[in-house]
């Protein structure tokens, strides 16, 4: 496996830590990577849901509405060089949770805004890590989840609640940091899915 380096935030802030990252004309292109749904057909709940259920795009702080694969190491804040998300995690995230329900078939129908479903439910999602953790030599895949579910009709919360998962992993080399940060995505999704599913109208 090809490793790259790191993007140090000893002495950088952090816009211009994402300013680094910016392609010049005959700069190499960022390796790309992807998030992948995981294959959870063989989740259940007591019974199928009969809700139609919109995904919203998850809402993030600066450092992770960002393409970037994002490294801490304490309050510091760095990005792995040369390499990045195949788009905007947040909105990586809302396409991939769209599969997975879709995957599931715990629920009659499941969409984003933009396929204008009669949403029973709407699905808003705060996306408080999805980083590598290093701490003293340990390094860690970390994706936490705040997950709310809103009333289509009215607009009200009827359920709230905190996911999260980490799996080890390297600090050095992305091809492993990205399997590592898959899997915790994984994780928390196997357990996101059938708690929206139990939900009745």
């Amino acid at each position: 496996m090809r490793s790259r380096g790191l993007i140090t935030a000893t002495t950088i802030a952090l816009s211009s830590v994402m300013l680094g990252g910016c392609l010049g004309s005959n700069a190499v292109p960022p390796a790309t990577y992807d998030l992948v749904a995981p294959k959870i057909m063989t989740l259940t709940a007591p019974r199928p849901a009969k809700f139609q259920l919109v995904i919203n795009e998850p809402g993030a702080v600066r450092s992770l509405e960002t393409d970037r694969i994002m490294v801490k190491s304490g309050p510091q804040v760095a990005y792995y060089k040369g390499a990045a998300w195949s788009d905007r995690l947040p909105r990586l995230m809302q396409a991939r949770m769209v599969e997975a329900f879709q995957n599931a078939g715990l629920v009659s129908a499941v969409g984003s805004r933009s396929d204008r479903l009669d949403a029973d439910y709407e699905l808003s999602t705060q996306v408080q890590a999805f980083q590598v953790n290093v701490d003293q030599g340990q390094s860690q895949a970390h994706a936490s989840l705040y997950v709310k579910i809103i009333d289509g009709d009215n607009g009200r919360m009827v359920a709230s609640r905190g996911f999260e998962a980490s799996v080890g992993t390297s600090s050095k080399d992305v091809d492993e940091m990205v399997v590592s940060l898959n899997q915790a995505f994984d994780k928390v999704l196997r357990e996101v899915v059938p708690w929206v599913a139990k939900r009745k109208l």
